[in-house]
């Protein structure tokens, strides 16, 4: 089997990702490699060549559904092999869903478990749910587990479409802003500025104004998409990782959708660090597990902080209060869990506190942006309109 480049990225003992390229013949040998290290994998997959960019491998294995569907029969008392072929047997076409299936259920006939099998798809499902299912492995609750893991595969999907949704509108207004823009620039605009020069009208500032920005503006549009589909198409080709990272850093510092993904990853933080305790998992491996869920760099500082912490035998609460990013009500109720010991039952109060928030923020970036743009769409209309009828208004004043 000839050597490949693969792309890894991992949680090391304090917390702390660390990313990498390293050279292997299979993603299982990287793993290995890793867990040798003492890094806890997140992702690995292949680096990218010219094959992969023209015919990129899908990776829309929707795991809410494989969890749903094996939890469902494992419940009805069907044990896990039996499972796993009536997944995959009344398939007819072989789609890439199928072959995930068929992959996971001959490692498992070879003897392997679950999550070793599901670690080593390409691509593989995230720390979290690999750390449920080992975790439902070891205390024998697989099919609750698995219903844990597409409840919580199917809320992120949700959240997920919501942001879409907020943002859909005002980028179709955009685009349609740009468009106007365009057709403006390029057929109404000439057409009234030879007329005008024809007549010999003595052209306003303004008017002077809106005819030189229509002249520049078609080098404008088309010089920026050029130069935005080759960046899109240079970061594809080389670290698609490092450059969506980069794009919601700087999301993440605009006004009102910055704090949308930081509540985000509030929610997730507390939500998966609950469900992880609730499935067993202690509570410094637990941890280290979402940390390779979240995105915002102050939530991963704070979570690398909380590992030291607790590795130290320490409380989380005076870190959380310390904290600028996590909320003040939240951090006194982890102080009051932790003194009573039901830190994961109260990790469920702090979720909901966060996700009531999101929504709010949600439904007031709508209601805010929505109207702010049409009042620029009408803005700029209006003073395109202004500038090509004020000549016309002084030729008429003239011709009187």
């Amino acid at each position: 089997m000839s050597s490949q480049r693969f792309r890894w990225k991992a949680v090391d003992a304090n917390g702390i990702i660390q990313r990498g390229v390293w050279v292997g013949n299979e993603l299982s040998e990287i793993q290995t490699r890793l867990r040798n290290a003492g890094y806890f994998p997140v992702v690995i997959r292949p680096s990218r060549n010219w094959q992969s960019f023209f015919l990129p491998y899908s990776r829309n294995f929707q795991w809410g559904q494989f969890a749903r569907r094996l939890a469902t029969l494992l419940e009805a008392g069907i044990p896990l092999l039996q499972a796993l072929e009536i997944m995959s047997f009344h398939e007819a076409k072989l789609t890439f869903q199928l072959e995930q299936w068929k992959s996971i259920k001959e490692r498992v006939e070879e003897g392997s478990d679950l999550s070793e099998a599901m670690s080593l798809l390409n691509p593989p499902p995230n720390a979290f749910v690999l750390s449920m299912i080992k975790a439902g492995e070891h205390t024998g609750t697989m099919g609750k587990v698995l219903s844990e893991v597409a409840d919580e595969s199917d809320q992120e999907y949700v959240y997920q479409k919501k942001i879409k949704a907020a943002l859909a509108y005002p980028l179709l207004l955009f685009f349609a802003v740009v468009i106007v823009l365009y057709v403006l620039s390029v057929w109404v605009l000439p057409m009234y500025q030879k007329l005008f020069i024809g007549m010999g009208v003595e052209l306003p500032f303004l008017t002077r104004v809106i005819f030189a920005c229509g002249r520049k503006l078609p080098v404008v549009l088309w010089s920026g998409l050029g130069l935005l589909t080759t960046c899109l198409i240079v970061l594809r080709f080389t670290s698609p990782d490092h450059w969506k990272m980069r794009l919601e850093y700087l999301f993440g510092r605009l006004p009102l959708l910055g704090k949308i993904y930081h509540l985000r990853d509030l929610v997730q933080f507390n939500h998966i660090l609950e469900r992880l305790l609730s499935a067993g998992i202690p509570l410094l491996e637990a941890l280290r597990l979402t940390v390779g869920t979240l995105r915002s760099p102050e939530m991963l500082e704070l979570t690398s902080q909380l590992v030291l912490s607790v590795r130290q035998g320490k409380r989380m609460a005076p870190l959380l209060r310390a904290s600028r990013v996590f909320p003040k009500e939240g951090a006194e109720m982890v102080a009051v869990a932790e003194e009573a010991g039901q830190l994961e039952r109260m990790l469920q109060f702090v979720t909901q506190m966060c996700r009531q928030e999101l929504e709010n923020q949600l439904d007031r970036l709508t209601r805010m942006i929505e109207p702010a743009l049409i009042l620029v769409v009408a803005g700029l209309i209006g003073l395109v309109a202004a500038g090509v009828m004020l000549p016309i208004f002084d030729l008429s004043s003239h011709l009187e």
